[in-house]
């Protein structure tokens, strides 16, 4: 441009232009800039040479560093354009680009050249932001925030996971709790047990001694009100063993207090009172030393209870051990589906981007290609052959071998009335006919078998869903 006495041409700095015989610079408006001396026009900031679709956001940019994406985008080194930002990265901050990818709470990636925004399990594990360093919630670290830190021991699993501090006790208070009402619930289950072998027997004593039959109905009542319970038990115990596990085979995010209820009922009925215990703050203990704890504990258990069995037969005491029996297929009844569950959940393995690795889904510090993980694996193939087959097998065949006692109808043409009164009448011929009455007492005599179905159809809405695509419509089909 001219200078003011028209005695020379001067330069325009960076940022202006001028044309021939101009008087003085024009600043580059809004989405263009000019880098340098001396230019005569303003280049766009949306080239292919610059950034494709990038603006400023000030008049007098100095150079193509001032070239940035709007809100809502970010910069691609791979296209050299502006993209839609990722799910999970804010649409509020302008000049993004792949290595300052300013993330939601909730959301998480492997480093800072990562494309792969992932959503965090529970929203309360991930802070978001730009740092990858300061993504996760104190006493929270690693894959998707999902590991406890040292000195933090972890509560639940997934989306319900919380890692508490070892220190001031808390932790203690929460084992020795837990510890308490489980002490209670097993104390209820024997009184409750006892309550039930001492009316039967004064029913029966009763009978012998030639009682009037107001005596005896008044038992047979209290006994009736007992039976009549159990199918409705079964059924409550068997909805909470599957939704308790939904949301995790399922990826699905149910309400924090749904999930807190879920998951403690659940614990409940799955017997896997572990679960809600921070027992890392009193060894190492993670998923693999839970799976033995889990797989061996009900095994020991059971070995004990006929070995008990067989002594109770041996000393004449046929009521004691059907009701010994009866214990031990309840036990097995409330195991399965959570045992199972534990068991398939050691082959969900989550995959992520790049060399970062891939780690086991219900406990994100396992690292499914260590040699440590390989050998539970081989320990869980083992565990399959005891409780998703063994435990239906065992069903199948107890049975099987009592089928013409227990659905007495078959080969006739007699109603149900008639074929639960002659069921009932082999109850009384045949002691040890209801040792396995849990089996069959809840269904009509032509579907004694029916627990198999049930049974199958629990470790398929539980455990066996985390063989198919999480979120997928395999899973719903």
């Amino acid at each position: 441009y001219a200078s003011a006495d028209n005695t020379e041409c001067l330069s325009c700095p960076a940022g202006k232009i001028s044309g021939v015989a101009s008087s003085e610079c024009t600043v580059c408006e809004t989405g263009k800039y000019a880098e340098g001396e001396g230019n005569v026009e303003c280049r766009f900031c949306d080239d292919w040479d610059v950034i494709k679709g990038s603006v400023t956001y000030s008049n007098g940019t100095k150079s193509s560093e001032g070239c940035i994406c709007p809100a809502g985008e970010f910069h691609d080194d791979a296209t050299f354009s502006c993209e839609k930002v990722l799910e999970g990265v804010k649409t509020n901050i302008a000049g993004m680009n792949v290595t300052t990818l300013d993330l939601k709470p909730g959301y998480w990636r492997t480093k800072v050249s990562s494309r792969d925004v992932t959503k965090c399990m529970s929203p309360e594990h991930c802070l978001g932001g730009s740092d990858i360093n300061k993504q996760c919630k104190l006493g929270h670290q690693g894959p998707l925030c999902g590991v406890c830190s040292p000195g933090y021991a972890s509560i639940g699993s997934g989306s319900s996971l919380k890692c508490v501090t070892c220190s001031g006790g808390d932790a203690n208070q929460t084992i020795a709790s837990y510890s308490t009402l489980l002490a209670l619930l097993l104390a209820a289950c024997v009184a409750l047990s006892r309550f039930a072998s001492k009316k039967s027997e004064e029913r029966n004593e009763l009978k012998r001694a030639g009682s009037t039959r107001e005596s005896v109905d008044k038992l047979d009542k209290v006994a009736g009100k007992i039976e009549d319970f159990q199918p409705y038990a079964k059924i409550l115990t068997s909805y909470l063993q599957i939704v308790a596990g939904l949301g995790f085979a399922l990826d699905l995010a149910f309400p924090p207090l749904l999930t807190s209820i879920f998951e403690f009922f659940g614990s409940i009925v799955n017997l896997d009172f572990l679960n809600l215990m921070p027992l890392g703050c009193l060894s190492t203990y993670d998923y693999h030393r839970s799976l033995v704890v889990t797989t061996a504990g009900p095994v020991l258990l059971s070995v004990m209870m006929m070995i008990w069995y067989r002594a109770l037969i041996g000393a004449r005491k046929q009521k004691a051990a059907n009701a010994l029996f009866g214990w031990f297929l309840f036990l097995s009844f409330l195991v399965l589906p959570s045992v199972s569950t534990k068991i398939f959940y050691n082959f969900a393995c989550k995959d992520f981007d790049g060399d970062y690795g891939s780690y086991l889904k219900v406990d994100l510090s396992i690292d499914c290609n260590s040699a440590e993980h390989k050998l539970f694996s081989m320990y869980a193939i083992l565990a399959i052959l005891v409780y998703p087959f063994g435990i239906p097998a065992m069903y199948m065949t107890l049975l099987y071998r009592k089928r013409d006692l227990v659905n007495p109808g078959a080969d006739k043409n007699i109603s149900t009335e008639s074929a639960l009164e002659e069921r009932e009448e082999n109850e009384e011929k045949f002691a040890d006919l209801l040792s396995i009455g849990f089996l069959y007492s809840s269904y009509d005599p032509s579907y004694y078998y029916f627990e198999l179905v049930e049974t199958a159809r629990k470790l398929l809405l539980t455990g066996a869903l985390v063989f198919f695509g999480p979120g997928t419509s395999t899973q719903i089909v």
